[in-house]
């Protein structure tokens, strides 16, 4: 910005110095406008990126038509391109532009938006840009961004000349159909022909790039969402907080479509509106002169440009009402997506737990449960349509009346002969312009509203994602020490601060397979999460093997909707581990049979018993060959002899690993050398020591 700002200060500068040397027959506001054009260039570098990016086309804006006015003005042009070249008022309009963007840049809302938008607008990865016959490159994809925006808005600019020209064409064309001019008549179609055409080619090519824009941006905004949400856990323990991170899917599958398409879309509409507001209240200002109209005997044409005022008063108007009006719509909105989310989320939780559902017989309280969460939709949609079709008869009605509303203002003119009927039909088309731009909060409110829920819902979970990464204070310190696990003044709580268990003095060194036992609820789980470093909740140290290979398989194993290959390596890529391998691995789980499904894609884990789910994340586990392998009842629905086998198979596979085990069978004993007991003290909490192993074997 501070380039386009040098530029505009030189550029004001040098117009006033020519100006008062009489070189140029320009009026000193001209270069005055150019120096705060470089003035707010300037300020802007404060603020965010995409207002940046908005306010520094409209300065080179700014500057282009400052130059092409001075070679106007020089007479170095022909005369036929005047009524396409940028007057003295038309100047006026980037500078304006820049300072209402300037200005409404600290809006907590527009705040809120560029926080949202900035990163894709200052994103330095890679993107590739595919173009016609098979071209592409890879540039930064902030540039990718920067020229997408300026190109759209150039494309408006252009738009709205062509309305401007069209309009004009109004008023030659139905005066030449008054007149019976044929000659006219003809030559005015072929204007109107050439002006339309360019109007459609830049029609689909503002959609079409629209289109794209918003795409890119999504795939841009998924990848960097998905990735905070993914991090280090956090996913986890965005959970656990609750708060604004429900549906995290919602926001991520829909929230995020609606914003980049709606940002872009809203963006270009009151760019346009804007510019179509000041073409038109210029050509607006002139025409109100001579259309005569008395109101209680005073001459209306006597107040200047009363036209404009009239289209002025009637847009506050049905702005205010329909603020009023729909107001409501923002907060229902909000709570809509959230109760669609939680219905679909439901839906789901039905379709992945059928079996257990139906062995329950729980059809009733599944139905039960679908229904109360399905009448908060039906709640929340019929306070949608109460405060809808309040809105809609307000704006339906206003905009059925401002088609007639400019014929109504101007008939008197017309019948009284001063104006003919061309010059009534560009005027009235001019009022509507003025009007639908000053309107357009109006007809966009509950678009609008529905904007605001989503900027409130995406704000909130980037907000509880970023605070996720963050540990709560206390918490527990994480690090690596040496080659053995140790774990130091260890304290686990639950979120609320409750201590579950506590681990004062823990040390396994490499090579040992200990076993944890304890009585259910004692937090064993909890702690093997401490350990994984997923469980921030608590205090003390736990200080893992420098360099060490740590895997943890917990009792309900997962696996991705994938191919039987891809679940039984997951998480490593496909093609790390041979077929044979994979084969084997499954051979030594006694999971033979399915070492011809590698290729089948399914839902694993709603095709295979949970004994098998159990067997097949061991067949990863030895495919992985981890050097720390912690099992959290990883066998538990296995029978006794198959988990035999099963240590038996670790033991082969894994002969220099280091076992964790939980478990509450006495049997497991038989396949560990140490164990580790959680023991309820007198406070309730659960204190873990050494404890002997074979006490544990016969019992």
């Amino acid at each position: 910005m501070l380039p386009i700002a040098i530029v505009a200060g030189l550029a004001g500068a040098l117009v006033g110095a020519s100006s008062l040397a009489g070189r140029l027959d320009l009026p000193w506001w001209v270069y005055c406008l150019t120096l705060v054009a470089g003035a707010v260039a300037f300020l802007a570098r404060s603020t965010s990126t995409m207002v940046r990016a908005i306010i520094g086309f409209l300065v080179v804006w700014h500057l282009s038509a400052l130059a092409l006015l001075l070679v106007k003005e020089a007479g170095a042009l022909p005369d036929y391109l005047g009524p396409y070249l940028p007057t003295r008022a038309s100047i006026l309009l980037s500078v304006i532009f820049a300072l209402v963007v300037y200005g409404i840049s600290f809006l907590a809302t527009i705040r809120q938006i560029t926080r949202l938008a900035d990163p894709f607008f200052e994103a330095r990865d890679l993107g590739t840009v595919e173009l016609p016959f098979g071209l592409s490159f890879r540039v930064q994809e902030r540039y990718v961004a920067h020229a997408l925006l300026f190109i759209l808005l150039a494309i408006n600019i252009a738009q709205v000349l062509a309305t401007v020209l069209l309009n004009q064409w109004n008023n030659r064309f139905y005066t030449a159909l008054q007149e019976r001019a044929e000659a006219t008549f003809w030559i005015e179609l072929r204007y109107f022909t050439i002006v339309a055409f360019l109007w459609v080619i830049l029609a689909v090519y503002e959609l079409y790039l629209t289109q794209w824009t918003q795409m890119r941006w999504r795939r841009w905004m998924t990848a960097r969402l998905a990735s905070h949400w993914l991090a280090d856990g956090g996913h986890y323990r965005m959970r656990l907080k609750g708060s604004q991170a429900d549906n995290p899917d919602q926001r991520i599958a829909e929230d995020i479509r609606m914003f980049t398409d709606n940002t872009l879309a809203l963006v270009i509409r009151f760019f346009s509106a804007i510019l179509s507001l000041y073409a038109f209240v210029l050509i607006l200002w002139g025409l109100s002169a001579s259309f005569r109209y008395q109101v209680f005997g005073v001459n209306l044409e006597s107040i200047p440009g009363y036209l404009v005022w009239a289209a002025l008063a009637v847009a506050v108007f049905g702005t205010v009402c329909a603020h009023l009006i729909g107001r409501a719509l923002i907060g229902i909105n909000f709570l809509r997506q959230r109760y669609e989310a939680d219905f679909r989320y439901s839906l789901v939780r039905v379709r992945e737990n059928d079996e257990q559902i139906a062995l329950l017989k729980g059809e009733a309280a599944e139905r039960q449960g679908l229904a109360r969460r399905f009448a908060n939709v039906v709640a929340n949609w019929f306070d949608y349509m109460k405060y809808t079709k309040r809105l809609t008869w307000f704006t339906t009605f206003v905009n059925q009346a401002s088609v007639i509303f400019p014929f109504v203002m101007l008939a008197p003119a017309y019948f009284s002969g001063a104006v003919q009927l061309g010059s009534l039909t560009q005027t009235a088309g001019a009022f509507g312009r003025v009007e639908s731009a000053l309107m357009i909060f109006t007809n966009l409110y509950a678009s609008l509203a529905d904007y605001k829920s989503v900027i409130d819902r995406l704000t909130g979970f980037e907000a509880s994602a970023a605070s996720a990464r963050v540990a709560p204070a206390p918490s527990i310190a994480t690090g690596k020490a040496g080659g053995a696990l140790a774990l130091s003044g260890l304290s686990v709580t639950l979120p609320e601060g409750k201590v579950l268990v506590s681990a004062p003095d823990i040390t396994v060194n490499p090579g040992e397979r200990v076993l944890v036992t304890g009585p259910s609820g004692s937090g064993k789980s909890t702690l093997f999460r401490a350990i994984a470093g997923i469980w921030p909740h608590g205090s003390g140290r736990v200080a893992t093997p420098e360099g060490a290979d740590i895997m943890l398989l917990p009792q309900r194993p997962y696996f991705p909707v994938a191919s039987l290959r891809d679940a039984v390596t997951y998480p490593a890529e496909r093609g790390a581990y041979d077929d044979a391998d994979i084969v084997r691995a499954l051979e030594a789980v006694n999971l033979a049979a399915l070492g011809s499904r590698l290729d089948e894609e399914a839902a694993w884990h709603q095709i295979l018993s949970g004994g098998e789910q159990q067997r097949l994340a061991l067949a990863r586990a030895l495919l992985s060959k981890p050097d720390w392998l912690f099992l959290d009842e990883a066998t538990a629905a296995i029978d006794e002899a198959g988990e035999a086998n099963l240590y038996a198979a670790i033991r082969e596979w894994l002969p220099n690993a280091t076992i964790v085990s939980i478990g509450h069978r006495s049997t497991l004993a038989n396949f560990h050398d140490r164990r580790v007991h959680l023991a309820r003290g007198e406070d309730g909490v659960h204190v873990a020591a050494d404890a002997p192993l074979m006490a544990m074997a016969k019992a």
